[in-house]
């Protein structure tokens, strides 16, 4: 089997055919962003509506998520057998789960894509002067989600356990991040530990870009995620054995 035969049958088999994948990538983060904003419509003045928050927020959340979605992707139950086919007809069998990061990788290009087109069209979102600025920001987070959960998958070698700490630290992040309301709502302790979270920093970045045409907290995340998912990459490569995830 080819790598790109091999890339395809991944889109195909474990994101096409799943209903709940398709769901999550294509119309929960537009219902959410709708929800929230309506919900805080009030809430927000100063040249910024609730829709431009959540609009640049929202999808950072689900972008955090593509490292539990690729860890099922590698090692849920019922991708062990073809797991074990393919792995008999690759030269690298690193290959099992590199085509699952292109896969997805590719899959979550074409949502973000959609999610800014729609809110752009339907509610006017602001991405900036070049939303393509944010739209490579929001890819790097995601491959830097998905490497991150693969490299922990692999590493733990169990799904749930991957999922579970992936899934705590990344709530915790985003809550401290502002993703879902602003930090001032926190409270001084909570703006404290605001700090601490990487996701502020990306929220920060984003809307500096946004509203001040400053690329420059933008270029480091950028810099920082690249350099880190690098080492995921890496290491993920050391650690792997076929053997595990075929049984």
């Amino acid at each position: 089997m080819t790598k790109w035969n091999l890339i395809k049958f991944d889109i195909s088999y474990n994101i096409a055919r799943k209903p709940v994948i398709l769901v999550y990538l294509f119309i929960f983060p537009f219902l959410l962003f709708a929800v929230l904003g309506y919900l805080a419509n009030t809430s927000f003045s100063g040249g910024m509506s609730s829709f431009d928050y959540y609009g640049l927020t929202i999808i950072i959340y689900f972008q955090l998520t593509m490292g539990t979605m690729i860890s099922n992707m590698i090692m849920e139950e019922n991708v062990k057998l073809p797991n074990m086919r393919i792995a008999y007809s690759l030269e690298d069998e690193n290959y099992i789960y590199i085509s699952k990061i292109v896969a997805l990788t590719l899959v979550n290009a074409i949502s973000i894509g959609v999610y800014m087109f729609l809110l752009k069209g339907i509610y006017h979102v602001n991405f900036g002067s070049n939303p393509l600025i944010v739209y490579i920001t929001y890819m790097i987070l995601g491959f830097f989600s998905t490497c991150l959960g693969t490299v922990l998958c692999i590493a733990l070698k169990d799904e749930s356990a991957a999922n579970n700490i992936l899934g705590i630290v990344q709530l915790i992040f985003c809550i401290f991040g502002g993703i879902f309301f602003p930090i001032t709502y926190l409270g001084k302790i909570g703006l404290l530990l605001s700090n601490f979270s990487i996701v502020k920093w990306v929220n920060y970045g984003i809307g500096a870009y946004v509203y001040e045409q400053s690329m420059t907290g933008l270029l480091a995340i950028w810099v920082l995620s690249i350099f880190l998912t690098i080492l995921f990459l890496i290491s993920a490569r050391k650690m792997f054995r076929i053997q595990l995830f075929i049984h």
